[in-house]
């Protein structure tokens, strides 16, 4: 039995002995006895309707027949109403046990019975119940006007009451009549005493919620604010009890959010619990109660009982509401997101987005918000978490509206922070997808092209660069786009080109406060300038720059840019200024590159030689910036190189030849370790210049194969070291076959043979790079006659994680296993040709592998996918170096396939397009004139029969390409296929059908002068 129902039944008790004992009448205690049992069993409107007969049959006559206690029946009728919600009917019933049924003045007989059975106990209570039931019928004036009554006379002893309930209903009332600091005042009475009165949570958050209401219907914001400052505390309950009033926050919230009250709402969607919180809270309270159901209160004598049932039914309910993925905290870090940055704290909606992903990624409305923490975290410059996130979002959700603008806001992100390969890797899959011309067409063309550009993939960048400034004339982007594209140009040595658009730029765009890139521009084009040998209009640009740009970023490298242009003229003590001026301004910008990059000229200026055409007599004052180089700069220099080639004249005057040499062999052996390193070849071929001068090449080779400093256990820089010494006898055999020395051929040739065996003999494939892995297996593949050897050095790339040289393995593999006759081995040469295909970085590669896709498909004898990739390649835009092979190869898959008429077409469009390529032309030529011949059409109204056009198809062929077939640099199979098509136009030729060429010209020739004549 509940406290509540203690004490109703021992009022009952009460009003029994009372009733019992003084009412005359067996139907009336009857029905007393039968409304009480009634009410205890909570049967409401039993109760009421027996009571409302006792009211009606004796009101008349009660006061006098019972006097005050007949009051009893119309309070409990009122009860009965307020259970029943009849409100107005409470009210009245109230009031007339109040009216009527009033005590007489000596109250309580003290000298007689305990009590004294003519006295209403419940006629001030009366009073309070008015009240309540006022409060039911949203009759506030009154209810305030008889609790406030009820108070004034109530007995202090006698007269008890739910202070909790009290003030909560009291302040409700004040709340829904927009009464805010006494409505506060009644509610702040309530929640601080909650556990001595005790004040009930349900009752708490009814009138919490009257004050919000109220807070929002009078605009009064602050008034909330203050009130949460002081009684939170009071506010939040314990998790196990706070998430049953979460959808209440929730409604209070979204309604202040509506009325644009966002301080008011994020402070309410702060009060919504966490669903994990609350679970972990009822499971550590059932730990606690045990396995026993029964109630407990917390506190102790709190009004909150709790049974166990109950506390499971929670936890499941909380459970599968979690499960399903959007507890009520989503909807609540989704509005304060939305609060956050209508406050302009984007940071801290970047912050409950990133929660909503990480812990509520089950949510139904995911996308939205994944979407807004990609744009978010763009905003404030997360450039890895956009990039991170907005990858998941594509992957996630690839078919969204937001797909491409995730991708536009990635790549703006990246690209503001620097972040260039980050773009290309999105830019290269996003572009092909998009529609041009568009918006976010126009963002990624720009956005790849200048990280290409910025990255150094010059080559790359070109095509994007030019396709963006033509489509996009009036582009956001617009000033930009014209300098990275004239610029490009000049990074690619295209100086003529880039000279052309640099001019333009510079006309289109004078004013610098409009035009950021102009002192660049201005350095670009003095370096095109300078390039073509036009050193006073480059002096004119690099003046502007100094004298209008003193602080522009590109300063000191034109400082050094001048010097060169200084020194070209001979002027070499004003170089040697600007090279200093360039090295001092560096170095005060800690831009060690361009420190570096001075140096590196003044010790080549004073360093040299000679001086024109005299001998230097500054030598000597090179040593002193070489030393500097060395001692500042060598961490971090991609010009060791340069320095260390260019001081060895300077330090041989002084003495120190041995340190020289010594200097170049830790540059090679440095270097030699780093992909694509810059001023290797120079640094090798520097070092073996001034090596052989005192030893032989054999010398040279037994030096490198036991370079000093390099220890013998160190198998990959052995190794490098291998392939540094093959590269300097592979250029001596270019240079010696381009001169024609044939002797010195044979002997470089016999040297890159013996040198790349000893590789193959010596390290084991895991000992060695990417780089010398390929190298060792390209030479294997393409000079030797067992190409198979390169396998396991390919395979040992692929299977790398060091992507390095990747798509060169995958190449070479194919290459070999695309000739084989096994299926299986084909099938890989296609896939490992469709991934360089798809994936390779350089579109010359792609062009490459799509090319060999379709030998590889030949021979295979899959004529309709040849068909297929042929076409691909020849409508691919850009792609040329195998087209006259994938024409002919187009034509041959018509062939194949019995096409007749497309075969005939397309051998005679390879025919056209290439008549000089002979390997190409002179099969195109044979097989169109064979299938002309077979099809034998006969002449019409005067024409020519097919088999007279396959000859002089064939004659006029030979005809005009035999100065190719008796030149120099014809190759012997090109020769064989041209005198193939020569003896079949002979074969022709004898045939009765054709006339030959000598009569088809008199023929011509008389047909001539007869219209002539005419």
């Amino acid at each position: 039995m509940t406290r509540s129902f203690a004490k109703f039944a021992f009022c009952g008790a009460v009003v029994a002995l009372a009733v019992s004992g003084s009412l005359r009448g067996q139907g009336i205690q009857d029905a007393w006895s039968q409304s009480l049992t009634a009410m205890k069993a909570q049967k409401w409107s039993e109760a009421h309707a027996i009571l409302a007969r006792v009211c009606s049959a004796y009101d008349k006559r009660a006061a006098l027949l019972f006097g005050p206690k007949f009051g009893w029946f119309w309070y409990h009728k009122g009860y009965c109403e307020l259970k029943l919600k009849r409100w107005g009917d409470a009210m009245k019933s109230f009031e007339h046990c109040y009216k009527k049924y009033p005590n007489n003045a000596r109250g309580p007989d003290k000298a007689g019975d305990a009590i004294n059975i003519s006295f209403n106990h419940y006629h001030k209570k009366a009073l309070l119940k008015w009240g309540d039931a006022a409060v039911g019928a949203e009759d506030y004036e009154t209810a305030i006007r008889m609790y406030k009554k009820f108070l004034a006379e109530r007995d202090p002893k006698r007269d008890t009451y739910e202070r909790g309930a009290f003030y909560i209903n009291l302040a409700l009332s004040y709340f829904k009549l927009e009464n805010l600091p006494e409505g506060i005042r009644n509610l702040e009475v309530a929640i601080t005493n909650k556990e001595e009165f005790p004040t009930p949570d349900a009752g708490i958050m009814v009138a919490f919620r009257a004050l919000v209401e109220a807070v929002i219907e009078t605009s009064k914001e602050p008034v909330l604010i203050d009130f949460l400052s002081k009684n939170r505390a009071h506010i939040k309950l314990a998790p196990f009890r706070m998430h049953r009033y979460a959808n209440i926050f929730m409604k209070l919230a979204a309604d202040a959010l509506s009325a644009e009250m966002l301080r008011a709402a994020f402070e309410l969607y702060a009060l919504v619990p966490s669903t994990r919180g609350a679970i972990d809270d009822i499971r550590a309270r059932l730990a606690q109660v045990g396995p026993v159901d029964r109630e407990f209160a917390d506190p102790p004598e709190s009004q909150n009982i709790i049974h166990k049932k109950v506390m499971e039914e929670d936890l499941e309910t909380l459970q599968a509401r979690l499960s399903s993925g959007d507890p009520y905290e989503v909807v609540a870090l989704a509005a304060t997101a939305y609060i956050h940055e209508q406050h302009g704290n984007v940071r801290g909606a970047y912050a409950c987005y990133e929660i909503l992903e990480r812990f509520y990624n089950k949510s139904k409305a995911r996308e939205k918000h994944l979407y807004n923490l990609v744009r978010t975290s763009a905003l404030i410059g997360e450039v890895l978490v956009t990039e991170r996130y907005g990858s998941l979002f594509l992957k996630v959700f690839p078919n969204s509206k937001h797909v491409e603008s995730v991708r536009s806001m990635m790549l703006t992100s990246l690209f503001l922070e620097a972040e260039y390969e980050k773009c290309i890797e999105v830019a290269t899959v996003m572009l092909p997808k998009l529609a041009s011309p568009s918006k976010q067409h126009d963002i990624c063309l720009h956005v790849l092209g200048g990280s290409y550009y910025y990255t150094g993939k010059f080559d790359m960048a070109q095509e994007l660069l030019d396709e963006h400034a033509k489509t996009y004339p009036e582009s956001q982007f617009r000033t930009a786009a014209l300098y990275f594209q004239a610029s490009n140009l000049s990074r690619l040595q295209y100086w003529s080109r880039a000279a052309k658009l640099l001019d333009e730029f510079l006309a289109e765009y004078p004013d610098p406060k409009q035009n950021a890139f102009l002192p660049f521009a201005l350095y670009d084009r003095a370096n095109c300038h300078y390039a073509e040998e036009e050193l006073d209009p480059a002096l004119v640009k690099l003046n502007r720059i100094e004298s209008e740009f003193p602080g522009a970023a590109i300063m000191e490298m034109a400082f050094n840019l001048k010097g060169n242009v200084l020194e070209t003229q001979g002027e070499f003590d004003q170089a040697e200024q600007y090279y200093l001026k360039g090295l001092e301004l560096a170095e005060r910008k800690e831009n060690r590159i361009v420190a570096s990059e001075s140096l590196f000229y003044l010790v080549a200026l004073l360093g040299a030689e000679k001086r024109g055409k005299e001998k230097n007599p500054r030598v000597g004052d090179a040593v002193p910036y070489y030393d500097k180089f060395w001692q500042e700069y060598e961490s971090d220099s991609p010009y060791k190189a340069q320095v260390a080639v260019a001081g060895v004249h300077a330090l041989k005057e002084a003495g120190r030849i041995r340190e020289a040499l010594e200097r170049l062999q830790g540059v090679i052996t440095e270097l030699a370790v780093t992909k694509g390193a810059f001023g290797l070849e120079e640094a090798i071929n520097s070092y073996t210049e001034a090596y052989l001068e005192e030893y032989s090449a054999e010398k040279l080779k037994e030096h490198y194969y036991n370079f000093p400093g390099i220890d013998a256990r160190n198998r990959e820089a052995q190794a490098l070291l291998r392939i540094a010494l093959i590269t300097v006898f592979e250029d001596r055999a270019r240079s010696a076959e381009k001169e024609k020395e044939e002797e010195a051929l044979r002997q470089a040739n016999a040297m890159v043979k013996v040198l790349f065996e000893d590789l193959k003999n010596d390290f084991n494939p895991p000992q060695l790079s990417n780089y010398i892995l390929v190298r060792l297996g390209d030479y294997l593949r393409e000079k030797t006659a067992a190409p198979r050897q390169a396998v396991p050095y390919y395979r040992e790339v692929i299977d790398r994680e060091d992507q390095a040289y990747r798509f060169s393995a995958y190449f070479g593999l194919a290459d070999i296993l695309g000739g084989s006759s096994e299926p299986a081995e084909t099938e890989e040469a296609l896939r490992s040709l469709e991934h360089v295909f798809k994936n390779a970085p350089k579109r010359s590669r792609q062009e490459a592998a799509l090319y060999r896709i379709m030998t590889v498909l030949a021979k295979r004898g899959d004529w309709e996918k040849v068909t297929e990739r042929a076409k691909q390649y020849l409508t691919t835009e850009g792609y040329r170096k195998f087209a006259g092979y994938a024409s002919l190869l187009l034509a041959d898959s018509y062939r194949q396939r019995d096409m007749r008429e497309d075969a005939i077409a397309a051998y005679s469009n390879t025919l056209g397009a290439f008549a000089g390529m002979i390997e190409v032309s002179a099969p195109a030529v044979k097989w169109m004139m064979k299938l002309t011949w077979e099809r034998n059409k006969p002449g019409v109204n005067g024409g020519k029969s097919d088999r007279q056009v396959a000859y002089e198809t064939g004659w006029n062929y030979c005809d005009s390409t035999r100065h190719i077939r008796n030149g120099s640099q014809i190759k012997e199979h090109e020769i064989e296929l041209w005198d193939e098509v020569l003896a079949l136009v002979q074969r022709y030729e004898n045939d009765p059908v054709v006339m030959n060429m000598e009569e088809v010209k008199k023929r011509e020739e008389e047909l001539r002068r007869r219209r002539g004549g005419r």
